[in-house]
């Protein structure tokens, strides 16, 4: 006998002002952190319940993260989170080197103190986060340090860029903590950044972020298919 499925986790609940664009800003936050799962079906009037909405703004939402490529139709009648291909993932893995450390270098010329003291105190909650082993906040405050970070260089399309980016990745950062749990470099690549941006020095902002990306995606690549075939399967088998 299968184990009880667990309770779907309540989303916060949004108000009457702009559903739409609310709708989308709460699934997109639940793609990028993690808590929506690669090959997870997505019921429109179940989330709708759980934002506190109603359908259609709900479903206008998710209609435009499929058009972003962050979700994917089936048969024209329901949503599901796309399974990753290993090549898609090392697309992505390179678009967002390329993007955020654009941003970053940029962001080393514009950063404001208190932008930085930000900055540092969000790599601190994830630190935090990270020795409690509250990986679901540890997947928050990360993706809130990337964020801020594309956010400093003052250029909202490339900010725009980065969250479609980590939006058709973010489901995946769950393996980041499997099993094997967190491993903390040292130092942090956050850490350079950080140092790096109090320095004026966009170059070694850059790297950093770079490298952040590169070696923190690493663990990601044994659960990814090799092939799409794969990854319909996977799909499948996700399934309940």
């Amino acid at each position: 006998m299968s184990a009880a499925k667990p309770a779907p986790r309540a989303l916060d609940p949004i108000g009457r002002r702009n559903l739409g664009t609310l709708a989308y800003e709460k699934l997109r936050k639940a793609l990028t952190t993690g808590e929506l799962r690669p090959g997870e079906r997505l019921n429109g009037r179940d989330l709708a319940m759980r934002l506190g909405t109603s359908l259609t703004p709900v479903r206008e939402a998710l209609l435009q993260l499929t058009a972003e490529g962050a979700l994917e139709m089936q048969a024209g009648r329901y949503f599901t989170v796309p399974m990753l291909t290993r090549a898609a993932y090392l697309e992505l893995r390179e678009l967002r080197m390329a993007m955020e450390g654009m941003g970053a270098e940029r962001a080393a010329e514009r950063i404001t103190q208190s932008g930085l003291n930000r900055l540092a105190q969000v790599h601190e909650k994830l630190m935090q986060a990270k020795a409690k082993e509250d990986f679901t906040a540890a997947l928050r405050w990360n993706e809130e340090f990337h964020l801020l970070l594309a956010g400093a260089a003052g250029m909202p399309r490339l900010l725009k860029l980065v969250e479609g980016l980590w939006s058709q990745s973010g489901p995946f950062l769950n393996y980041l903590f499997d099993s094997a749990g967190a491993t903390v470099p040292d130092p942090h690549p956050h850490v350079l950044v950080l140092k790096a941006l109090r320095e004026r020095d966009g170059v070694a902002a850059a790297t950093a972020i770079r490298r952040d990306i590169l070696e923190g995606g690493a663990k990601l690549l044994p659960h990814l298919a090799e092939q799409p075939d794969e990854a319909q399967g996977a799909v499948g088998r996700s399934r309940p």
